[in-house]
């Protein structure tokens, strides 16, 4: 196999360009799309924390903001981050007392179909890393508007390059990676390279990260995909995001595959168990953060203010802490109400997870990075949410909580995306140009599930001047989504709580 690359042919017979991307809205837009990380934790904090703390500052009292604050803030850190940080802790412990003998890295996020697919394409691969790799590679595709494109039917001459001014100021450690974007333009390239990556333990982990964004950038380039990657190899699939393909079959070949002092089957039945007890000991404890967040913030709350109640209540800032040491008179009926609201909250998510059986539900629960992600977060986010139902102090505050928390919900983890594929589709009525479609289909399913936006790369992929006249109008979709997400969110549901419980006040006020 030759696997000699000639960059000064590369570099001067391929198209390239250069800077569509680097906008700082359009690189922040990209960002926000692409990257788990800053999605969960800018878009809830722009979107949600603020405006919601600022609206119940102004409309409600400060005791009111300062609680939403910590309710939101906190949230977002146990919905979205406090998983995985804890299945980070737990497979370092579990790896230290789960078959001892077997020395391998645990941090690891392979799913169940990542060790099938990437196990088969070493058991094809005669020993050898570069055959490995190139398995791995030949069975790649990804989807560009309706098809699945493959990487082995890439024409490398001809695809147009778009190049990220960025990495010419990447410092390297080791001089060998200075040109490594130019040689990442061929498959031989590319292969060559994840084979020097996995084998050469001298390469620090620096560059080994950016090499990795420069091939990821490459293959997306050429593939025109990087959201919606499928693997298939013999019986097994892997369907990932191109990032998590690269990122698993570097550290499989790494951690297992080249690791002369373990046995492989063994190491792949280690990392099984510790995945298991990391999935589940990780969503036990992030959904028992979820469970008491409310309770641990209304009791903060008492604590500050010497006050019991709802802080939403509109007397509540009139009143002395004195008279209201003493709980409210509840409603009779609140703890069936609470229980009714819990319940429908956890069949709301059984039904969004199309839960099939006990075994279906656990492979549902795999966590494939250190995001809270998937089906994960929606059973910690179901759980924060139940916490609040629970510890509402009165009927006032669980109504709120389950007109903020069911939409919320429905919105951010079932609808999402819904209004910036709706300005997209406006802009692209043909739904050729920004969108990826699963499958043909009609009505508000079809829409949810099968029609995704193209990511900026995707787009980049399609050419200079293809991506001149549609990057504008991603960006503009996008914007709509969060300019959505923050009115809708943000600012329309604590209105209309506010409102709500304001008018019922009034109303029974009328009464005395």
């Amino acid at each position: 196999m030759n696997l000699t690359v000639n960059n000064y042919y590369i570099r001067h017979r391929q198209q390239n360009f250069n800077g569509l991307l680097d906008g700082a809205v359009t690189s922040g837009l990209k960002l926000l799309d692409t990257n788990e990380m800053a999605n969960a934790v800018l878009i809830d904090v722009g979107a949600m924390v603020v405006p919601r703390t600022y609206y119940d500052t102004k409309a409600r009292n400060k005791d009111a903001g300062a609680e939403t604050f910590f309710r939101e803030l906190s949230g977002t850190f146990i919905n979205c981050l406090s998983a995985g940080l804890l299945g980070i802790g737990i497979a370092k412990i579990a790896n230290n007392r789960v078959m001892p003998e077997v020395k391998i890295d645990a941090n690891t996020w392979f799913s169940k179909d990542s060790v099938n697919v990437l196990k088969t394409a070493w058991d094809n691969a005669d020993n050898r890393i570069d055959k490995y790799v190139q398995n791995v590679f030949d069975n790649l595709g990804g989807r560009d508007y309706k098809n699945m494109q493959h990487f082995k039917d890439i024409e490398w001459d001809k695809v147009q390059w778009h190049n990220n001014n960025n990495w010419k100021h990447i410092f390297w450690n080791n001089a060998g990676f200075v040109d490594i974007d130019e040689k990442l333009k061929t498959k031989n390239g590319i292969i060559t390279t994840m084979t020097q990556l996995i084998e050469d333990k001298t390469i620090t982990k620096r560059d080994k990260d950016n090499a990795l964004k420069i091939m990821h950038a490459r293959i997306a380039n050429a593939l025109g995909a990087e959201r919606d990657i499928q693997v298939k190899i013999g019986n097994h699939t892997l369907g990932a995001t191109l990032e998590n393909v690269l990122r698993d079959t570097y550290d499989m070949g790494r951690k297992v595959f080249a690791n002369k002092e373990i046995n492989i089957d063994t190491a792949l039945k280690k990392i099984a168990k510790v995945n298991n007890i990391k999935i589940f000991g990780a969503l036990a404890g992030a959904s028992a953060l979820g469970l008491t967040n409310q309770y641990i913030n209304r009791k903060i709350t008492e604590k500050r203010t010497g006050k019991k109640g709802f802080v939403g209540d509109v007397d509540y800032a009139q009143k002395t802490a004195a008279s209201k040491i003493t709980k409210p008179e509840e409603d009779k009926n609140l703890w069936l109400k609470k229980i009714a609201a819990s319940a429908g909250m956890i069949a709301m998510v059984i039904g969004v997870m199309k839960v099939k059986n006990l075994k279906d539900f656990v492979k549902k629960l795999e966590f494939t990075g250190p995001v809270t992600s998937g089906n994960a977060i929606k059973i910690v986010y179901a759980s924060t949410i139940v916490g609040r139902f629970l510890a509402a102090d009165n009927t006032t505050e669980l109504r709120e909580s389950v007109t903020r928390d069911y939409f919320g919900f429905l919105n951010w983890l079932v609808f999402g995306g819904f209004a910036a594929k709706g300005v997209a589709n406006l802009l692209d009525k043909d739904r050729k140009n920004l969108f990826n479609i699963k499958k043909e289909g009609k009505g508000l399913k079809h829409w949810l599930n099968d029609l995704n936006l193209k990511t900026h790369a995707e787009i980049a992929a399609k050419g200079k001047d293809f991506a001149k006249k549609n990057i504008w109008k991603l960006n503009a979709a996008h914007i709509a989504g969060l300019a959505y997400s923050a009115i809708t969110l943000g600012v329309l549901l604590p209105m209309i709580n506010d409102k709500m419980t304001k008018y019922k006040a009034r109303k029974e006020a009328a009464k005395v």
